[in-house]
């Protein structure tokens, strides 16, 4: 197999020998490398890569979710999208507001993607410019 390093990287769902990941999940977004030692092929994701939200969404494709008691993002992403998997969008969409946190307080309102939109936005990251690692 040739080397995927660099810019040369092929995303997962194009390499044959690797699972498919359904477009929720963020490892999705970032081509993957591989790398040899002792006759061995490894795949790895190249983890400086990051997604970045602008700060002006439209909002018509923007909804409100009211967390009820404290909970993770994973919580929140099940209760909005029915999977767990898209707790990092609801974290890029949010982190002016929760920082850090993972845990989310009861009574905070998050924006979210609404679902209709939601494999429009993952397509559009996954074409997105890619500079300095980042994503935008």
């Amino acid at each position: 197999m040739n080397n995927l390093t660099g810019k040369l990287g092929k995303y997962q769902d194009d390499i044959t020998e690797l699972p498919e990941l359904p477009i929720t999940r963020y490892e999705r977004s970032f081509k993957v490398n591989a790398a040899s030692k002792d006759d061995k092929e490894f795949y790895i994701y190249n983890i400086l890569s990051k997604i970045e939200f602008p700060d002006n969404i439209q909002s018509d494709i923007l909804g409100l979710y009211t967390v009820k008691a404290d909970e993770p993002l994973t919580t929140s992403s099940y209760n909005i999208y029915e999977d767990i998997d898209s707790w990092w969008l609801l974290y890029l969409i949010n982190k002016p507001l929760i920082g850090t946190a993972f845990f989310v307080s009861g009574g905070t309102q998050l924006q979210f993607i609404l679902p209709e939109f939601r494999d429009l936005v993952y397509n559009s990251i996954t074409r997105a410019t890619i500079f300095d690692n980042r994503h935008f």
